[in-house]
């Protein structure tokens, strides 16, 4: 329970509803919960009954609200005067928002909602309420001359504040409207995963779906949990591609019903790509949803696919036609794993380079600099251009959870890659080769559209051929439209991701014959 306090014209209301949405939790306001069962405004009460009525009636409310279901409660701002409802306040995480005098007035100014506001001495009655404000107060955070989006997130950073990891190891913070998590990066983290999971009072169970190439890491995962007070289950699913379909979920949901699972209990999914997908998307719907923890163990599913909460599974007719959005608890990335593994690595380059071009950051000048050592998977360079990569994704999501805007930058190249790899089979779709390709096709088709010049085009080539991956194929114009038909952001036509320069993507861009072919003969070399 997270309850947000502070004189009038903090931004409670404002501040709370955007702090329940980033954490995905319901908002309630107290004054209007007051209001339903009087059936009367706040400002009636005061008038009809006097305050110490109306505090009576806000301390049974406050209780009632405090008792659960969790959400994020904003508090009238006289509500903490009461000793006894300031004691109700211990078992919460209290938010003050503090805001001057002068500024408060200025913001609520004309409100004649506001019973307190014709009071006389109400500087007095501002400073003796600063002080209850801070001694219930888990936190603090300054408000003057501050937009409620920088409030909140601020808010959200040290709500979630990250455990201290060792050297060498980072947490991003992920901050979307269905939850707000950490990403964990760095070697040796596998072991501490009892103590980087949040707290989940309720949960008994934990569920680990890995394949079997991850098995040794699930058990020693299970090992840690059961150190922590969970009851570990290690179920084996497909690792592959392929196996992202409905009858994997539902051999999987069969399993889970066996076991008893209940809603509070934990999914975790220890694998690639296709494996967070599935636990996500499983997650996402057994019980009408549960906490999902992910342990990604290949370098794009650390780089990438663990991070943002997209669960997809496959049809014959093609990839990533089913999904949903179900965001995680945590991310705990050991890259020692991927390292290890080396499965699906060039696919986790392919994602490097997708985010240093859509970004345009420092990722850029680390993939030219350090090539060599992430070809041969140093463990120290993983870990930090990992959570550099995490860290452009993170910002994106954020923002645009449900791929409104511009999350779909982050299916720069994929159009094409998606298309190349329906057309090649479905082997090219765990080797990174699709997606080199299809960024390399999007540079010829910006380039012929006129939109980038020759030197980022050479760019492109750069970081994908430094990393070892392909930047050539050829392909047939007419195999890859049938492909296109099918893709889930088709519109009437096919419209790609491309850049108008380094850092800067855009969205549904169309491209007609000549360019397109123009492209792919560029491409073929």
């Amino acid at each position: 329970m997270i309850v947000v306090v502070g004189f009038m014209g903090a931004g409670k209301t404002t501040v709370g509803r955007m702090l329940a949405d980033r954490l995905g939790l319901p908002f309630v306001d107290s004054d209007l919960v007051i209001e339903q069962r009087a059936r009367r405004s706040v400002p009636r009460i005061f008038a009809e009954d006097g305050e110490p009525a109306f505090r009576d009636l806000e301390h049974e409310v406050v209780a009632d609200l405090l008792a659960g279901p969790a959400a994020v409660l904003a508090l009238g701002g006289g509500a903490a005067d009461r000793p006894d409802t300031r004691d109700l306040l211990t078992s919460a995480q209290v938010v003050y928002l503090s805001v001057g005098f002068a500024e408060s007035m200025l913001r609520v100014a004309g409100d004649t909602y506001r019973p307190l506001l014709a009071r006389p001495g109400l500087d007095d009655l501002y400073e003796r309420r600063m002080a209850t404000y801070q001694s219930v107060a888990t936190l603090s955070v300054a408000t003057d001359g501050r937009r409620p989006e920088a409030i909140c997130q601020e808010v959200v950073s040290r709500l979630r504040a990250a455990p201290a990891l060792a050297a060498g190891a980072s947490s991003v913070l992920v901050s979307c409207t269905g939850g707000t998590y950490n990403v964990h990066v760095g070697a040796g983290l596998l072991g501490h995963a009892g103590q980087l999971l949040p707290s989940l009072p309720f949960a008994r169970t934990a569920v680990l779906l890995a394949a079997a190439r991850d098995k040794q890491a699930a058990d020693a995962l299970a090992l840690a949990l059961g150190d922590a007070g969970l009851e570990p289950h290690v179920l084996e699913v497909p690792g592959s591609q392929r196996a992202k379909d409905l009858a994997t979920v539902g051999q999987v949901s069969s399993e889970l019903a066996d076991l008893a699972v209940h809603k509070n209990d934990l999914i975790i999914g220890v694998g690639g790509e296709a494996v967070c997908d599935i636990a996500g998307f499983i997650a996402g719907v057994y019980n009408r949803g549960m906490p999902l923890a992910l342990v990604p163990t290949t370098l794009a599913a650390q780089a990438d696919a663990a991070v943002g909460g997209k669960a997809s599974l496959n049809l014959p007719q093609g990839r990533n036609l089913l999904g949903t959005v179900h965001q995680p608890i945590v991310v705990i990335s050991d890259v020692g794993l991927a390292a290890d593994r080396r499965c699906e690595y060039a696919a986790g380059l392919a994602e490097l380079v997708k985010h240093a071009l859509i970004s345009g950051g420092d990722l850029v000048g680390l993939l030219r600099e350090r090539a060599a050592e992430l070809r041969a998977a140093d463990v120290t360079v993983l870990a930090q251009v990992i959570a550099k990569s995490v860290k452009v994704k993170a910002d994106i999501v954020s923002n645009d959870e449900r791929e409104q805007g511009d999350r779909l930058f982050l299916n720069y190249g994929h159009t094409f890659a998606h298309a190349i790899e329906q057309v090649s089979g479905p082997d090219k779709a765990d080797d990174g080769e699709a997606v080199a390709v299809g960024m390399m096709a999007a540079a010829y088709l910006a380039r012929r559209q006129g939109r980038i010049d020759d030197a980022l085009v050479d760019l492109h080539r750069e970081l994908l051929s430094g990393l070892g991956l392909p930047v050539a194929g050829r392909f047939s114009l007419e195999a890859l439209r049938e492909a296109w038909l099918r893709d889930k952001k088709y519109r009437g036509s096919t419209r790609f991701v491309v850049l108008n320069g380094l850092g800067k993507p855009v969205t549904g861009v169309p491209a007609d014959e000549p360019s397109l072919r123009a492209a792919l003969d560029d491409l073929a070399g």
